[in-house]
């Protein structure tokens, strides 16, 4: 499957690396337009790698079926130019910009031109990543099927977010004072996790959890020693982590509530990460995951797999919750031998078949 990289900072690298280590993978095109890295080859950036691709600063026409992996920026007006450019350049293109998740609540007409131009391309476009994709979104789906109605999901994920990169950092709003950190976010210019209201509508929707309001509130924690961190050091007194709350309710009454917290040192916090579903309905049960999947690993495997997926998917602009649970790795092609019996049980050989029921070796 050959793929196409746009973006070559920390999340772009940890999808290299996911897919230097997938056979299943040609890594074709490498772009980014940063100035220490346009024209300098792969292994001056990734040492040891035996890519021997250069990063290029513009994306070249794709030549046949490629996937671009879109990780450069979330910011809608910017995210949105690139995909359409990558889209009408012949890519189908999955991307990590949060609010691609479910753009249908807010970002309509950008849902609109990329819906069009990956239609009118004949290729198809997909946001996807750890968060929103997995702990908030994924997985609460996933448990409310032992369910005939869930009345009530409080989702919780706490997250060592200490290895993002300098973008994710100043948009997040980490290294602040509390004073520009609470003028920010009552300007807009801080949104914490860019897509939490998608995520209350998404899974609202695909629950069946009626709602008419949704709340998306940022509450600061500072830090009590200095963190150093790669790029920077975060002092005593600015932000270190920050608790982020999306609520969705109906007539007053609080049915969804989501729960991130981020830190730049969880342990400084006495906080552990973990990922935690507590579903209320026909019955009441409780899940909890710990440690909490990575934030930039995570999002590269998530992308990949989905990845794998795309193929399967009709064009246009397409949800992850659209796509099989499988993420299109279901090949059928697993046959049994011969079983074995004993007192204890059974046992018999596997092999695999092609599509055509001949045996390979």
């Amino acid at each position: 499957m050959r793929v196409a990289l746009f973006g070559f900072g920390n999340l772009g690298r940890a999808l290299f690396a996911a897919l230097q280590a997938s056979p299943d993978f040609e890594i074709v095109t490498i772009i980014d337009d940063a100035p220490d890295l346009v024209g300098h080859p792969v292994a001056d950036v990734v040492p040891g790698t035996s890519c021997d691709l250069s990063i290029q600063a513009t994306l070249p026409p794709a030549a046949g079926p490629t996937i671009l992996f879109h990780a450069s920026t979330s910011a809608p007006d910017r995210a949105t130019a690139q995909i359409l450019a990558g889209l009408k350049a012949g890519y189908s293109v999955l991307s990590a910009a949060e609010w691609l998740f479910h753009p249908w609540l807010r970002y309509g007409a950008e849902f609109e031109a990329l819906d069009g131009a990956a239609r009118a391309s004949g290729t198809t476009v997909m946001g996807c990543g750890i968060n929103p994709g997995f702990c908030f979104e994924t997985l609460p789906i996933l448990l409310s099927r032992t369910l005939v109605e869930v009345t009530k999901l409080d989702i919780l994920r706490v997250s060592n977010v200490g290895g993002v990169g300098p973008a994710d950092f100043a948009h997040l709003g980490f290294g602040l004072s509390p004073e520009t950190f609470a003028g920010r976010v009552a300007d807009g210019s801080i949104e914490g996790h860019m897509g939490f209201p998608e995520s209350v509508a998404a899974v609202a929707e695909c629950v069946g959890i009626p709602i008419d309001t949704i709340t998306d509130s940022l509450e600061p924690t500072f830090a009590t020693t200095p963190i150093v961190l790669s790029h920077r050091t975060v002092g005593i007194g600015e932000v270190a982590g920050i608790t982020q709350t999306a609520t969705g309710s109906l007539g007053g009454v609080t049915s969804i509530v989501m729960r991130l917290e981020m830190f730049l040192d969880p342990a400084a916090h006495g906080r552990k990460p973990q990922e935690a579903v507590s579903v209320e309905g026909s019955r009441d049960f409780s899940l909890s995951l710990s440690p909490a999947a990575p934030p930039v690993p995570g999002a590269a495997a998530m992308m990949l797999h989905a990845a794998r997926g795309l193929a399967g998917m009709p064009h246009g602009f397409v949800s992850l919750l659209d796509m099989p649970i499988s993420g299109g790795r279901l090949s059928r092609t697993l046959r049994a031998g011969p079983a074995k019996r004993s007192t204890r049980g059974s046992q018999f050989g596997v092999l695999a078949a092609d599509l055509q029921g001949a045996r390979l070796s």
